[in-house]
């Protein structure tokens, strides 16, 4: 997800069905005790059945249960206060209560069988504030109605009850009406029974609720295909005239789906990917099988080189980073965003070498005024929607691209890849093993320095003092408030007089620094050395806090 801060949100909604939970999946149920009658349930959500009538807002859901068979107890699934006729199993509960954010529902479960709980709900037009999170309708550039319903992380209990929890995958089919000629998109299979009916099925690969929660709407979409490759079809929907289909580069679309692939496996959610175009809050959001646009990307400033085209590969990074693999946790966000920041990156870098420039400049400005670590243990923990605007930059950077100066690339690469070979769930933690199984490395102390800490982040400024006669003598100290000494490479290019006078060297703290301070010698220089820039190609969070020695001013602004 990227969004206009640079994030993106994900759609939600819901009803589930099929058994079992993907592997490492965490505990289920919530731990108060019932207060409708009987004992606590335990469940899994397995499916997840969404019928919704565009232009009523009425919304009808069943949720497949799996539960202890022929037991009696009451089920506490999160829900909004206006939700009604909740029915167990087809009939009326045992017992029932819709109150303080849940539905307390109760009843004995089948003795062989899933459960299913149904129930309905008119979804207000409403968004969360500061997010399009919700149902919302608004008018393209020409008027016309985009609507779009979005759920996120912790969030798909605004259309229905639901197990919010991040990390569930699960099944989900869609059943939309709505008026004759609208484009429907929704997660999954599409197919369309008639002029006011659309229908997805998403009962392959499961998907977790932060995603897969999404309909969306268009009067004037029209279809057009960008790519039709061995790897997969992507389709354009998108009204005649808009902006995005002339600004996206369908050959490098296809080219990257290609790289994709060849790393990861197929597209999780079958071989065809709709991108649609709307009047959005945020960059571009990803769902299962789709990913919506914002309308006016190709007119906005140029954070990336190429906003239109690195925002769509960030996004379709995400059919796999978020997606299929997905947060073992609300506070494992940060993986999911910078694995799909990198890997963008790493194929600019390895195709569009000047555009993967732009991106490590702008991941460097963003992580210059970061305010958080990116595992913050801060108490009380900063607002989930501050801190995921927050992460943009100093995730890929810390978590990835760091690392390839002390480890490699392709031991990052192959860590990234063992990550995210199976459906599941992840957290940070489960990204550092992975790293080190790849890399044979210990990187405990990396992420106990740069990824752990409460309250502003005390990461290092690096001062550069030298002397030069028959060689050059370079001493490079890590600034910091606290004096620690963080793991790390620093590049420094060593300037002359001349603007051919340029030379690019490394000093190493290794993974286990044993001092804030390294010394290197360069032999051979034949022009005299006038200034030293840290850090030229922007890959390492490097940045001055308050009080620490002046930075040297430079010699001469250079445009």
């Amino acid at each position: 997800m990227l969004s206009s801060l640079l994030r993106r949100f994900a759609p939600l909604w819901f009803v589930l069905g099929m058994t079992g939970c993907e592997s490492g999946e965490p505990p289920l149920g919530p731990p108060e005790s019932p207060d409708a009658g009987g004992p606590l349930l335990a469940y899994t959500v397995d499916r997840y059945d969404f019928a919704f009538d565009l232009t009523t807002r009425e919304a009808a859901s069943r949720l497949w249960l799996g539960v202890e068979a022929g037991a009696r107890g009451c089920l506490f699934l999160p829900a909004r206060e206006e939700v009604t006729d909740v029915r167990w199993g087809g009939a009326p509960p045992g017992g029932l209560r819709v109150a303080d954010g849940r539905v307390e529902v109760c009843g004995t479960t089948p003795p062989d069988g899933p459960l299913w709980v149904d129930s309905r709900l008119v979804i207000p037009e409403a968004t969360t504030p500061y997010t399009q999170v919700g149902l919302s309708r608004r008018p393209d550039a020409q008027g016309r109605p985009f609507t779009y319903l979005l759920g996120w992380v912790e969030s798909c209990d605004l259309f229905g009850p639901c197990d919010p929890a991040p990390g569930r995958l699960a099944h989900f089919t869609f059943d939309i009406t709505h008026a004759p000629g609208e484009v429907v998109l929704c997660p999954g299979s599409l197919s369309r029974r008639d002029d006011t009916h659309t229908r997805c099925e998403l009962l392959g690969t499961r998907a977790p609720t932060y995603s897969a929660f999404m309909v969306a709407s268009h009067p004037a979409w029209t279809r057009t295909r960008l790519v039709d490759s061995d790897v997969g079809r992507v389709e354009l929907y998108a009204p005649q005239g808009g902006l995005l289909g002339p600004a996206i580069d369908a050959a490098a679309v296809a080219d990257f789906l290609a790289w994709m692939t060849a790393r990861f496996g197929p597209l999780p959610y079958g071989p065809e990917l709709r991108v649609a175009s709307g009047p959005t809050e945020w960059l571009g959001m990803e769902h299962p099988a789709n990913i919506i646009l914002r309308d006016n990307l190709p007119l906005l400033p140029r954070s990336y080189a190429n906003m239109t085209l690195h925002t769509l590969m960030h996004e379709i990074v995400h059919q796999w980073a978020g997606d299929r693999t997905t947060l073992a946790s609300a506070g494992d966000f940060p993986w999911k965003e910078a694995v799909a920041e990198y890997l963008t990156y790493v194929f600019e870098d390895e195709h569009r070498s000047e555009e993967a420039t732009w991106t490590l400049a702008y991941w460097d400005r963003l992580a210059r005024t970061a305010s958080y670590y990116l595992r913050p243990r801060d108490s009380p923990a900063p607002p989930f929607l501050t801190f995921v605007n927050d992460i943009y930059g100093t995730g890929p950077m810390i978590l990835l691209v760091q690392l390839e100066s002390l480890l490699g690339r392709a031991q990052v690469l192959a860590g990234l890849q063992a990550f995210l070979a199976e459906p599941g769930v992840r957290s940070i933690e489960d990204l550092r093993t992975a790293l080190e199984a790849a890399s044979g490395r210990d990187l405990q102390r990396y992420f106990d320095t740069w990824v752990d800490g409460e309250g502003e982040p005390d990461w290092p400024y690096f001062q550069v003092e030298w002397s030069q006669s028959d060689a050059l003598t370079l001493t490079v100290t890590q600034r910091t408030q606290t004096g620690k000494a963080y793991p790390c490479e620093v590049e420094l290019e060593l300037q002359g007089e001349a603007p051919e006078q340029r030379r690019r060297v490394t000093v190493s703290y290794g993974l286990e620094p044993e001092s804030a301070t390294v010394g290197l010698m360069v032999e051979g220089l034949p022009w005299k050395v006038q200034q030293v820039a840290v850090d030229p190609r922007s890959r390492l969070v490097n940045r001055r806090s308050p009080g620490l020695v002046r930075e040297p001013a430079p010699q001469a602004w250079r445009l």
